[in-house]
């Protein structure tokens, strides 16, 4: 199945209307004709399937024959805040690969030993988009300014259940046995530090805000390996 994204102005009671690049891509690559049907996603948690029944110059217009809900997305709402990386190509990856896992919100980081201090923010977005469209989600991932450590790790609002991976944390601490005992959890908080980790200081201050050290077993990973791990145990 093909999915195609459509901005929220372009929605009506009956219809939507594909334009720019997703019209090029309906058109020219994929190569569909009036009366196929389509799966098409506002990225605000709704999956429409469409029929097509025209086209423009620069546009698809089809009629909408069904709503779904949070198609393809889990139950449960995951933030990722993640230290930038050095290697930009690697911080693509880490954008792409929690896509597809099912994070719902991603907010680059810069802590301690963080060496870059800007993210290529618009980048982060089409990454984003181009994966929740191959993996079939209905959520688009909100990719969050660059915020410094400890403002994120200090608001209280992320919720209750927040998590930091340690490499010095008991082995059986891990994420699968931590959320045992929170069965009904709605949201969780995962926190990734950089290629040095988190100082020890960054640590005591996450505990300190009430994260549950967890261990992602005896190797060390790399950042995004980390994050994957943790989303796909979290997310499975």
């Amino acid at each position: 199945m093909d999915y195609f994204y459509v901005k929220q102005e372009d929605i009506s009671s009956h219809g939507l209307i594909l334009r720019g690049d997703e019209s090029k891509h309906l058109v020219r690559v994929m190569r569909k004709d009036i009366g196929d049907r389509i799966f098409v996603t506002d990225g605000n948690d709704t999956m429409y399937e469409a029929v097509i029944v025209g086209y423009g110059k620069t546009d698809a217009h089809c009629d909408i024959a069904a709503m779904h809900r949070k198609y393809h997305e889990p139950s449960l709402d995951v933030t990722l805040a993640v230290s930038l990386l050095k290697n930009p190509a690697r911080f693509d990856y880490l954008v792409e690969k929690a896509t597809e896992l099912g994070v719902r919100t991603i907010i680059p980081l810069f802590s301690e030993r963080t060496i870059p201090k800007h993210e290529k923010h618009d980048r982060l977005e089409k990454i984003a988009l181009a994966a929740m469209k191959q993996c079939g989600r209905s959520w688009l991932p909100r990719i969050q300014p660059l915020q410094k450590y400890e403002a994120v790790v200090g608001n209280s609002s992320h919720g209750p259940l927040k998590f930091i991976p340690h490499e010095k944390t008991d082995s059986l601490q891990t994420i699968s046995s931590e959320m045992k005992n929170h069965d009904d959890a709605h949201s969780v908080l995962i926190t990734i530090g950089p290629e040095g980790g988190f100082s020890e200081d960054e640590v005591a201050l996450a505990e300190h805000n009430g994260f549950k050290l967890i261990s992602l077993g005896s190797r060390r990973l790399r950042t995004e390996t980390a994050a994957v791990v943790t989303l796909a145990e979290l997310l499975k």
